[in-house]
């Protein structure tokens, strides 16, 4: 069940992978531990750092990420950048 700090994302392109439907994904919001492992990961390869940081938000298979539609991908990926950019002190307004 989904708590008022999750967000859901409904997929303009659904999928199935592995029998299972994807209609909609539910992320939970990142703790300090995701932020570091992100951090960590994203200068070897900012892409699977990125489908990796996800499935752990939406406690999927990394598997399941990549087979997301690019243009339902980009609002996740702007999502959780909005959490680096509080945490590294920047905001929109420039």
């Amino acid at each position: 069940m989904a708590s008022a700090t999750d967000r859901t994302f409904e997929l303009k392109y659904p999928f199935e992978y592995r029998g299972a439907r994807y209609e909609k994904m539910t992320a939970r919001r990142p703790k300090v531990r995701d932020l570091r492992n992100f951090i960590k990961n994203v200068e070897k390869d900012s892409v699977n750092a990125m489908e990796k940081v996800l499935a752990d938000l939406m406690e999927i298979d990394n598997l399941v990420i990549s087979e997301i539609d690019v243009e339902d991908f980009g609002p996740m990926k702007s999502w959780f950048e909005g959490f680096l950019k509080s945490m590294l002190g920047e905001s929109d307004e420039s």
